[in-house]
């Protein structure tokens, strides 16, 4: 079986998106996703490497873990698939999640004929724009004597 890790993992980790070619799996570090599609995953590969090279300027960064915060890449993934899905439905509508990532990037191929033709400055603004979901805390109700 293809074990190839989730370029996306974040925004399928999360729960927010979603992706017919994902599994989760456990690794090491814990709960993380695989793609079940060599091709897939090449192409999610090639598509987040696009959009860094299109956001992390925007966000006065560079493509360094170590330098640049976990939520400027996050911020780059859910604003970059949710950029492309407003512009493959060219819709004006706030779009707030992605039902199938592999089948968003199937429809962008269809739309612009190669990954190279996407439009990726214009995705600039949505991912600069994105908010990050807090997770909400528990609150749990202490008896004080």
């Amino acid at each position: 079986m293809i074990d190839c890790k989730c370029s996306f993992a974040m925004t399928l980790i999360k729960g927010d998106f979603s992706c017919e070619k994902a599994k989760s799996v456990t690794r090491r570090g814990g709960l993380d996703i695989a793609c079940t599609s060599e091709l897939a995953s090449e192409r999610c590969k090639q598509i987040y490497k696009e959009f860094k090279i299109a956001g992390l300027p925007a966000f006065d960064a560079e493509d360094d873990l170590l330098k640049t915060p976990a939520s400027v890449f996050i911020k780059i993934q859910f604003g970059g698939l949710l950029g492309l899905s407003r512009l493959i439905t060219n819709s004006e509508i706030k779009i707030e999640t992605v039902d199938n990532i592999y089948q968003l990037l199937e429809q962008s191929v269809e739309h612009y004929e190669s990954l190279s033709d996407i439009p990726y400055s214009e995705l600039v603004d949505t991912m600069r724009k994105y908010k990050i979901k807090r997770k909400k805390r528990q609150q749990t109700n202490k008896v004080l004597l």
